[in-house]
């Protein structure tokens, strides 16, 4: 217990010293506000309490990430501070270290040194039985284990208590429950004390240094020297010698997690004969709750060779050392990844694996971005993001802060160096870790015609397992509206929402998957300083649940919400990376608009400023090739995505008023403008004048022919209005869906069947008009009836603009382009399609007009009503005689061109570069 008379304790850190009485409550972490300002991507905002309660000075970790070590062991719960004790934030080797000295102890015992430390007798640094699992690996007992209430039950009546309460998040962290038949491991307790889990210690396959951290660990120790964690140098201490030329980063070298491939192979003597299934639904002995867990996602099964792993036909994949396998032989060590969740296999059964502190968060190291052979975009870039930090990517225009996102999302690879994630390279394994990635454009990627709820339900439909049920789905969008204060909003349409709100439910699309990595892309470029507030509000809340957030920003005027910046001068070379507060010791300045201006006018001169500040690192190793079938995204089946996509479109239709009257009264236009064609005859046998020789010949006009321009002509604009604005318009929404797995083919069926069911709908409408105005054909020339003949024609020429204009829209760069691209091929479509302008026998003329679908359309139309018939001066085509081979021949044309115009707009849909 505590001294009497104990009313002051020294907090020692940074070299610097501070005394606090017993009237204080002292907090640490990172934020602004907090007592003793503890400055680590380790460290949570608030992340411990230090205060005078029932006459002693006690610490308690206040819900942080990655929690407080009381000589190298995590606290279970609040611990008092009678002696001189040793602590450090967010990791027990690496981590910030504080000396806590409570008044009142004696001199020698506060200098002694921590290896000789010792507790008084009987008394522990936690309270009983709450001390960590050893390695963070959670063994599966005998029999289902379910975990209420945090409780974890083990053998002989023992629990292992809950984890201290964490930050809210988007989603539950998952949790896992197994039927296996493996024994538990014991507790640390209950081990002799050779078997106790050390902080550190090298281990077989695993580099022999220590994990490091921290974005200012300036340590000249090499990765095989690891300074001695008690020498009392604090991770901040700069080398006295610092090598100018090498290259430099903020943070240490990436401890990349060791992917096991020469252990044995793993016994499998615990699997019963039907082996264990692991899915998403209790029904299974290894239950995953995890939103991308299929119900059946994979199997452990006993081989002739040892343990294995197949996939059940999963819609996101099973995952072995970040490959992607459908069966494979396990051996000892091997990570199995089921959708953002990793096991170990040990002993042959699988651990939940929780990684170590010094593989999270996102490490950027010696990264180089070099195109067009020998022009660099980006030049050694360096920064370290822990858990629950916000980091903001600042800089002037062409920078490279979009394409650092870009590259740190995943999509593109790097020249040089490496990005970690999580301990694992991202792009080498970047296909078991697209998941765990959110990535929001500048853009808004949603329908603004729907509302909030009806758009991230279908997001949900596309993005999580197929298998789903509609209440699985809902009660993850219900996770993410209460997460973004949305609930209030669900219903609204999204073109009603403020600007904060609308990019509120784009990052909302993105949190349905429960990524621990969320980039964001100048989320608040066009919005208000109130807006753009509230935008860098949610950001902090975000990274506050844990999660690692990066955003591309040119705002600077809410960077105190961040933990760190990376200042960018142009050519891609850092200029300053660290706490926003320590700019102006950096840089001499904290006017923004100065140090913008200064870098990039001499960006060299600040990119060999920063290096000059930074101690000298090993070169970053080469960048890891992407393994086969790491750029192809996970995928449901094609017939559901059309399903979900069919429908969305409808609905897209249906919620815009406006658009939906223009369809309406389009065909009833068209309509009325073919009956103003002067005549009263139609399509009708025309009447038989006597000649002066007495012979009789029908006394034929230009009315049917006419009449069959404005046909055609209505046919081709209503399919093409339908859609020549609709590619163009949702491009950022589908080069993000694409990226997370969006089938381009059933994207475009989708599209193709919706409004190719709308044109059918015009067309009956303008070819019903028109027939009753006017007298109808007598026989086609295929179909005795002549006016279904005919609507057939128009219903396909309309289709087939339908596809045409897709295929425009998929052209246009900008919607601008749209109205020009439509003005010039409806001018195009009539007047190749020969009704109007002669085109029969004008060589290369008569031969482009074969391009145009109005042209097979208008020849199957004038076959149909056997236009030489009617109207005798008409130009002798033989695309228009009334025969069944020529009609085939013509409608048979229409088709072939639409599926040509099919073809190519889907070609152009594939290689639209996705923004994964």
């Amino acid at each position: 217990m505590s001294a009497p008379g104990v009313r002051t304790i020294t907090v020692r850190h940074d070299g610097t010293e501070r005394v606090f009485d017993s009237n204080q409550q002292i907090t640490l972490g990172r934020a602004p506000e907090v007592t003793l300002f503890v400055d680590s991507p380790l460290v949570s905002r608030v992340h411990a309490i230090l205060a005078w309660q029932s006459g002693a000075w006690v610490l308690t970790d206040n819900g942080s990430t990655n929690g407080v070590f009381v000589d190298a062991r995590r606290l279970g719960g609040p611990v008092p501070i009678d002696r001189p004790t040793q602590v450090r934030l967010g990791d027990a080797i690496t981590g910030p270290l504080l000396w806590l000295v409570p008044s009142g102890v004696p001199q020698q015992q506060a200098r002694r040194p921590p290896a000789q430390q010792q507790f008084p007798s009987g008394q522990q640094p936690y309270p009983s039985g709450q001390q960590p699992y050893p390695s963070g690996q959670q063994q599966f007992p005998g029999g289902q284990q379910q975990f209420p209430g945090g409780q974890q039950q083990f053998p002989g009546g023992q629990q292992q208590p809950a984890q201290p309460p964490h930050r809210p998040q988007s989603a539950p962290q998952p949790q896992v429950a197994h039927r296996a038949s493996a024994p538990l491991d014991p507790q640390p307790a209950q081990r002799p004390p050779h078997q106790q889990p050390q902080p550190w210690a090298p281990s077989p396959g695993h580099p022999a240094q220590p994990p490091h951290s921290g974005p200012l660990a300036h340590s000249a120790a090499t990765p095989h020297s690891p300074a001695p964690p008690h020498s009392g140098a604090t991770p901040q201490q700069q080398p006295a010698n610092v090598n100018m030329t090498a290259k430099a980063s903020v943070a240490a070298v990436p401890p990349v997690r060791h992917r096991a491939s020469e252990g044995p192979i793993a016994r499998a003597d615990r699997i019963p004969p039907g082996g264990l299934t692991i899915g998403r639904t209790s029904d299974n002995q290894i239950v995953v709750n995890d939103p991308l867990a299929s119900r059946r996602h994979a199997r452990l099964v006993a081989g002739s060779d040892g343990l294995a792993i197949e996939d059940l036909g999963s819609a996101n994949g099973t995952f072995v050392n970040g490959v992607r396998q459908q069966r494979t032989v396990l051996r000892e060590r091997d990570i199995i990844t089921i959708g953002n969740i990793d096991f170990e296999v040990s002993q042959g059964t699988l651990a939940h694996r929780q990684r170590p502190v010094a593989e999270q968060g996102l490490t950027v190291h010696g990264v180089g971005f070099t195109v067009e052979g020998n022009k660099q975009l980006l030049v050694d870039v360096n920064m370290q993001a822990g858990r629950g930090t916000l980091t903001a990517l600042i800089g002037p225009s062409g920078a490279g802060k979009s394409t650092l996102s870009r590259l740190i999302a995943g999509s593109t690879q790097p020249s040089g160096g490496q990005v970690v994630f999580e301990g694992r390279d991202l792009h080498a394994e970047y296909e078991a870790l697209r998941s765990r990635i959110g990535m929001v454009p500048q853009d808004d990627v949603l329908h603004r015609q729907l509302t909030v709820r009806q758009a991230l339900g279908f997001a949900a439909e596309l993005r999580l397992p197929p298998d789903s049920s509609k209440a699985d789905r809902q009660q993850v969008i219900d996770g993410v509206l209460r997460e973004l204060s949305l609930t209030e909003h669900a219903d609204t349409r999204v073109d009603r929402l403020s600007g904060g709100q609308r990019k509120r439910a784009s990052v909302a699309l993105e949190l349905l998957t429960g990524p621990s990595l969320l980039i964001l892309d100048e989320p608040t470029s066009g919005l208000d300083p109130a807006l753009d507030r509230q935008v860098m509000m949610m950001l902090r809340e975000l990274a506050d649940a844990g999660r690692v957030v990066i955003v591309v920003t040119h705002s600077v005027a809410c960077l105190d919400m961040c933990d760190q910046v990376v200042l960018l001068a142009p050519g891609g070379k850092t200029a300053y990376a660290g706490n926003p507060a320590g700019v102006e010791s950096a840089l001499g300045t904290s006017d923004w608009a100065k140090i913008f201006a200064d870098v990039a006018a001499n960006p060299d001169a600040a990119f060999a400023h920063y290096r000059s500040r930074q101690a000298a690192l090993p070169p970053p190793p080469p960048p890891a090739a992407r393994q086969s079938g790491g750029g192809s995204p996970p995928q449901s089946g094609a017939w559901k995505q059309f399903s979900t996509l069919a429908r969305r479109q409808l609905r897209l239709i249906l919620a815009d008023r406006g658009y939906m009257a223009f369809l309406v009264l389009l065909p009833f236009v068209l309509g009325g403008l073919s009956l103003l064609v002067p005549g009263s005859n139609g399509f009708g046998r025309p009447p038989l004048i006597q000649q002066d020789d007495g012979s009789f010949v029908p006394k034929g006009d230009s009315e049917p022919q006419m009449v069959l321009v404005v046909l055609i002509l209505g046919a081709c604009f209503m399919g093409m209005t339908l859609t020549v604005r609709d590619l163009v318009g949702e491009r950022t929404i589908y080069m993000r869906e694409r990226a997370v797995g969006l089938r381009s083919g059933a994207y475009l069926w989708a599209k193709v069947t919706i409004f190719g069911l709308a044109a059918l709908v015009q067309s009956a409408v303008l070819v019903g008009f028109v027939l009753l105005g006017k007298k109808q054909p007598q026989e086609g020339a295929v179909l005795a009836m002549g006016g279904a003949e005919l609507y057939i024609d128009i219903a396909a020429t309309a289709v087939s603009c339908v596809v045409l204009g897709l295929f425009l829209s998929s052209l246009a760069r900008s919607s601008e382009q749209v109205m020009p691209l439509l003005a010039v091929a409806i001018m195009g479509l009539l007047v190749m399609a020969g009704g109007m302008i002669p085109v029969t026998d004008r060589v290369v003329l008569e031969q482009v007009t074969w391009l145009f679908p109005s042209r097979w359309g208008y020849a199957s139309a004038a076959s149909t009503v056997n236009i030489r018939e009617l109207f005798i001066a008409a130009q002798p085509d033989g695309l228009w005689e009334h025969t069944r081979g020529t009609w085939f021949l013509d409608i048979g044309m229409v088709v072939a061109l639409t599926v040509v115009l099919a073809l190519l707009t889907w070609s152009r849909l594939r290689l639209k570069k996705s923004a994964r």
